[in-house]
């Protein structure tokens, strides 16, 4: 059975996609707010009395805080929750009559509320963006945003299909994996990469339907919500498989073969300071019996535990234990990532004992981690334990210290985690940002999906 929000996050781990550790944040906890800013979100959104185009939409109440804690505005904003195209059209055209910007709010899987303004967002939530529909014919899967990992992976095990990657955390919604380039710990390219059809609605409130053949579809598979409301998207599924999963020891100057020569999707938590760093190997499960639905857990015959069982389940059931973290994740190509591995080495200040390894291939999207696809990047997550007396800039000192040494080893980041970057690094780092600003400005001449925050980081 798939985990649910809360019995996952009752393992305060993550898994073997995503490799990183969680704890559910009680209501009214008392620890304090981790990088709390005064913010008028709730009384923009509220304010805006839903009438003329607006009128008879579902309305939702949006929690301002992201999933680590570490972002916590501390309200709760009240977002328009449309179940269809039209409702959409009417909202994105509202905004655009009163000079207002919009933004579309998931499930707030992201560590950072960095994409959000601070004074005038209209919120549009995902949660009845809910259709699925299967072609297992053509083996694809047509969804809306709003679609958890979990009911994907659940439905789409029932008909013999699987993801090819996904990132680990089953309350992941659709629409939000693919528009910021989350992927899993296989060798391939991020969920994004999956993309093959979608359908959205762009800053002038019109629906434009596009598909992989089209000249702005690499713009559009990771876009951050830049180019408008993705309300549907269809994604190209495979076969489905089974894995097993074991833990070992290795030795962290091995980094390379271990990383690479254990399997498909193995990853590992490689110990800066001292030995020895441990590999997470992650195989096709020989037996590969795709109507078993259970995980099965035992002992090999060198003696070591494992657990086999559907890719989605072993993926999203790996928890290591951890606390609490904030932090960065980068993409470097595999042949820096030694580089980036002597820095952390000859200077720890501030700088985890322990960073997450996973491996992935470049792809075709204009804002991908990972530009070359025929090239192995090493995807690198670099976190800080969150705790409630915890200073926020010991956090914020520590990324911007990762994001020198990545920047000086031709590394990107994951836009799911925590940035500190400005505009001038974004150019440099993105060739081809100019082209997708093109395509932006196209769709969302107004720039009704590009706040403040948003301006700042892509100029």
């Amino acid at each position: 059975m798939v985990l649910t929000r809360r019995a996952f996050l009752r393992r305060t781990g993550l898994t073997a996609a995503s490799v990183i550790g969680l704890r559910q944040i009680a209501a009214g906890a008392s620890a304090k707010t981790l990088l709390s800013e005064p913010s008028q979100l709730a009384d923009a959104t509220n304010s805006l009395k839903p009438e003329g185009l607006m009128a008879g939409i579902e309305s939702a109440n949006v929690p301002l805080r992201d999933w680590s804690g570490y972002t916590n505005y501390g309200r709760v904003a009240e977002a328009f929750a449309p179940s269809s195209d039209a409702e959409i059209v009417g909202l994105v055209k509202a905004c655009r009559q009163r000079g207002q910007t919009c933004r579309v709010v998931g499930l707030r899987t992201s560590w950072s509320l960095y994409w959000f303004d601070q004074t005038n967002d209209l919120l549009i939530s995902t949660k009845n963006l809910d259709q699925l529909a299967f072609d297992t014919e053509a083996m694809t899967v047509t969804c809306g945003a709003g679609v958890t990992l979990e009911t994907l992976h659940r439905e789409a095990w029932k008909r013999g299909l699987t993801l090819a990657t996904s990132p680990a955390p089953p309350w992941v919604t659709v629409g939000g994996a693919v528009s910021t380039g989350s992927h899993g710990s296989v060798m391939a390219g991020s969920m994004s990469s999956s993309l093959i059809r979608c359908r959205l609605v762009n800053g002038q409130g019109e629906i434009v339907d596009l598909d992989e053949h089209h000249p702005d579809f690499d713009a559009v598979r990771i876009s951050l919500g830049m180019l408008g409301v993705m309300t549907e998207m269809t994604l190209q599924l495979q076969k489905g498989f089974r894995l097993t999963l074991t833990q070992e020891p290795f030795a962290t100057q091995n980094w390379e073969q271990s990383l690479f020569e254990s399997g498909p999707m193995s990853f590992l938590h490689a110990n800066l300071l001292e030995e020895p760093s441990v590999v997470f190997k992650v195989d096709y499960d020989s037996s590969n019996d795709e109507n078993h639905n259970d995980l099965i857990k035992g002992t090999n015959a060198d003696g070591v535990p494992f657990v086999s069982g559907p890719a989605h389940l072993v993926v999203m059931n790996y928890a290591p234990p951890s606390p609490t973290i904030a932090g960065s994740e980068w993409a470097v190509p595999l042949e820096k990532f030694q580089s980036v591995l002597d820095r952390f080495k000859a200077d720890n200040q501030l700088l985890p004992a322990k960073i997450w390894m996973k491996k992935s291939a470049g792809e075709s999207a204009l804002l991908a981690a990972g530009s070359d696809p025929d090239k192995a990047y090493v995807q690198c997550g670099c976190y800080h334990p969150v705790n409630g007396n915890q200073d926020p800039k010991i956090i914020e000192q520590m990324v911007k210290k990762v994001e020198n040494i990545m920047l000086n080893n031709n590394g990107r980041p994951h836009f799911a985690k925590l940035i500190y970057m400005n505009s001038d690094q974004m150019r440099s780092l993105y060739p081809k940002l100019e082209t997708f600003q093109e395509v932006r400005q196209r769709m969302d001449p107004d720039g009704v999906f590009y706040t403040k925050r948003l301006k700042a980081l892509f100029g």
